[in-house]
This record gives structure tokens, C-alpha cells and sequence, in this order.
């Protein structure tokens, strides 16, 4: 009698009546190989929906220092002959405000190649291979790139278009793994700060961003 494998309603069926038994566990092995699902674990499951909602989260949560604390002048500081502040000239001062609007405008639209270093936090850490993010607007370097600094001249230094500082948390997922929550924090310098809730969720097997909400300010 002939040995025979056909499928029957989407399984196959061995008639292994006289195969050889080396010949029966490779067919086995062939079965469990390409016939069965590949199952992920569960982090590898966060880092999948991480990478996909990455660089919308940082599109949405970064702030670009450069702007951020250089706000609107208002006026000018008044000293008295031996250097001590007295106040401010709140008069229209049109040539230093005008001149600032100009370098703010400027910076506005300078959003390409934006330099974010992100802390080891959550799922991040010096093995990420976090270049793998980059985008058009967003260049991401590990914050352990250069040394500590209260409010990051090193990397002002080496990066003119530096950005600032994120740290994701993980995700937290419900049970049926249709939402998630994670918190993300964003850091400009000394006691310079914000802190974000985001929830995402998935709609049509693809994770989008539903809400953000705004936690700390510092």
C-alpha cells in the first residue's frame, strides 16, 4: 500500500500506515513548522505596538526647546546706578519684540531632522535600536549618548537642532488587548518639564492614538 498526505478541509491527513518512522517524524516536523501560527510573547507583543504608535506619541508629546524656553519678551529690566533690578520698562519696545517674532517664525519652521534623545525607561534601553525610529522630522538618540547634564548644554553643543528629552513607561493593555495606556515625560532642562498620559487603542488591527492627556508641568 502507498503512503499518501492529502488535505481535507484545510487539514492535511497522513495515511502513515507503512512509512518509515524517520520519515514519519519529518513530515511532522514540515507540518508544525509552516502549519502552525507563530506565537509572540508578550513583550514581544509591546515592542510590536510600541514601534508602531512611536513616532506619533513623540509628534504629539515633544515640545522643541529651542522654542520652548525662549518665550515672548515683554518689556525690559531696570537696574539703578550701582546694578541692583528695579523693575521693568513695560513700554513697546517694537525692534527687540519684532526681532524675536523673526527668530521664533524662524524656528517654527525649521522642522526637519529634529534631534529627541530618549532615557532608558520601559522597553528602552542601550541595546534598542532606537535609529530604527528615525523619520524625515525626528532623529532619536539614546540619552546615554553623552554625559548627564542639568540642563543638557552638551547635547546643545554638539546638536544645534536639539529638541529635548523623552521617556516612555510600558504599556499597560486591558484584557481583550483592544487598549492601552502608557505614560510619557518630557524633559528640556532644569525644572523644565512635561507629563503626559496616552492611551491608544486598535481600530482596524492597527493602533491609533485616542486620547493625551496633560498630568505635570515643571
Amino acid at each position: 500500500m502507498q503512503s499518501t498526505v492529502v488535505l481535507h478541509h484545510g487539514v492535511y491527513i497522513i495515511n502513515a500506515m507503512f512509512l518509515s518512522p524517520v520519515r514519519f517524524v519529518f513530515l511532522i516536523v514540515i507540518f508544525i513548522l509552516f502549519g502552525c501560527e507563530k506565537k509572540i510573547t508578550a513583550e514581544q507583543y509591546e515592542q510590536n505596538v510600541l514601534a508602531e504608535i512611536f513616532s506619533k506619541v513623540v509628534d504629539l508629546t515633544y515640545q522643541d526647546r529651542r522654542i520652548y524656553l525662549n518665550p515672548p519678551k515683554s518689556g525690559e529690566d531696570i537696574y539703578d546706578k550701582n546694578g541692583k533690578w528695579i523693575g521693568r520698562n513695560l513700554s513697546p519696545n517694537h525692534k527687540k519684540d519684532n526681532s524675536h517674532r523673526i527668530k521664533i517664525e524662524a524656528l517654527k519652521k525649521d522642522t526637519l531632522s529634529l534631534i529627541i534623545a530618549i532615557g532608558n525607561e520601559g522597553l528602552i534601553n542601550d541595546q534598542t535600536r532606537i535609529e530604527n525610529f528615525n523619520t524625515r522630522k525626528f532623529v532619536f538618540k539614546h540619552l546615554s549618548e553623552l554625559p548627564a547634564s542639568t540642563n543638557y548644554d552638551d547635547w546643545t553643543a554638539k546638536y544645534p537642532k536639539f529638541a529635548g528629552i523623552l521617556f516612555f513607561s510600558r504599556i499597560q493593555f486591558d484584557v481583550s488587548k483592544e487598549y492601552g495606556t502608557l505614560n510619557v515625560s518630557y524633559y528640556c532642562g532644569d525644572r523644565c518639564g512635561l507629563g503626559y498620559t496616552v492611551t491608544i487603542k486598535k481600530l482596524d488591527d492597527k493602533w491609533v492614538i485616542s486620547k493625551v492627556e496633560d498630568t505635570w508641568i515643571a
